[in-house]
């Protein structure tokens, strides 16, 4: 699909400049910041991580055969880490596959004062639906993959979401602005 003849709406030279109409900002801006992937074996039970706050995660896989590396497999959230990944059948299912399987997750950190989200629960479930938008589609996620983000029942937010730590070979874009789901992607390092 050729996309030359399309360009950006010219709403303001700035994000944050872009306001609703009580004069605070439109776009809700997050910050991940993504651990290094730890490896997660077949023989544990539960990925290594080190909070009980909300957090976004993604699987990676790497396998002999594979042409590329850091190969993200999975994106998921979690509000309560100690009894999500217990019975998560999709996880298991791909840590179980042929070669290693890491495990990264980003908390939400959220810029405090005007952007401040009063319902955290929406804001993972919104900026989940964006990655996995953003990342491409070969997930193996089930959810949130054939319908637009925002255009549920509840709509959904503007989002300025930036992606720190860790790179996963530039798979993951560096930047995602939504609802002109621009996407600044990272440099592209998956060829082994």
């Amino acid at each position: 699909m050729a996309i030359k003849r399309l360009k950006q709406a010219d709403w303001a030279d700035d994000i944050a400049e872009i306001q609703n109409s009580a004069g605070n900002p439109l776009f809700k801006t997050v910050e991940l910041d993504w651990s290094r992937p730890k490896i997660w074996s077949k023989d544990m039970r539960v990925p290594d991580f080190d909070t009980e706050e909300p957090f976004l995660y993604a699987l990676v896989r790497n396998h002999g055969n594979s042409m590329t590396k850091d190969h993200i497999e999975y994106i998921g959230l979690t509000k309560s880490p100690s009894t999500r990944f217990g019975n998560h059948k999709t996880a298991k299912a791909i840590v179980n596959k042929r070669g290693s399987v890491s495990f990264s997750y980003a908390p939400v950190d959220f810029i405090k004062g005007k952007n401040k989200i009063d319902r955290i629960s929406r804001a993972l479930e919104e900026i989940e639906h964006l990655l996995i938008w953003a990342v491409g589609n070969e997930l193996e996620n089930q959810k949130k993959m054939f319908t637009l983000p925002g255009l549920g029942v509840n709509g959904g937010n503007a989002w300025q979401i930036f992606n720190k730590g860790y790179r996963f070979s530039g798979r993951m874009p560096m930047e995602i602005v939504f609802p002109w789901m621009l996407v600044r992607p990272g440099r592209d390092l998956t060829l082994k």
